[in-house]
């Protein structure tokens, strides 16, 4: 008896909690956004995760990231993979400790359904939309999501297979992250995350 999963019939029907739970969530980044959004979706019922990072947890992740003080130097998919579990111990969890680029980014995203993108920069944000529209894979993206004290600038854009929430303008060249607005915006990345698969759009 799992009694994590026993207490979600609370909120969903069954029918509803099968499709989350068959769902794989690719997340690309668990620093602020992705471990935030990992940590979310499992509490939401999401059991399948393939996570793809190659930092290790440091003390300036702790103000926004979602480890702890005795995770300082682990790699960030080991430390989030026994946070998640921490949670449900019937996730499927596939970890892998490297840097996205051309070279795997077909190989990796194809492992899973939906894409939650949480990576820092322009770039490798570009690589992995056009890579998942042209495998035909949803993905949740955020760009703008440093700052603090204007979180009301915060808008969703959506397109065929595309959101991208945040603020559209500041950017961590620019701008601090602080914790309000990276787990806000984490956050809706997964209400986004939830609403595709239960509305299956």
């Amino acid at each position: 008896m799992n009694d994590f999963r026993d207490m979600l019939v609370n909120y969903f029907t069954q029918e509803e909690l099968n499709k989350i739970r068959k769902t794989k969530v690719v997340i690309v980044g668990c620093g602020g956004l992705g471990s935030n959004a990992a940590i979310t979706l499992t509490r939401t019922g999401f059991e399948n995760f393939i996570l793809i990072d190659h930092d290790k947890v440091e003390i300036s992740n702790l103000n926004r990231q979602a480890y702890f003080y005795n995770q300082i130097g682990k790699p960030k998919v080991i430390a989030l993979k026994e946070n998640i579990l921490s949670i449900n111990s019937h996730c499927n969890i596939i970890t892998f400790d490297v840097k996205i680029a051309s070279e795997n980014v077909i190989d990796l995203l194809s492992q899973g359904d939906i894409i939650l993108e949480a990576v820092d920069t322009a770039e490798t944000k570009a690589l992995l939309i056009n890579t998942a529209v042209s495998l035909g894979k949803k993905i949740v993206s955020a760009i703008g999501v440093c700052g603090f004290g204007d979180i009301e600038k915060i808008k969703i854009k959506k397109f065929k297979n595309i959101t991208l929430i945040g603020d559209f303008q500041s950017d961590n060249k620019n701008f601090h992250p602080y914790a309000p607005k990276v787990i806000a915006i984490s956050s809706m990345q997964c209400d986004e995350i939830l609403r595709m698969v239960l509305y299956e759009i």
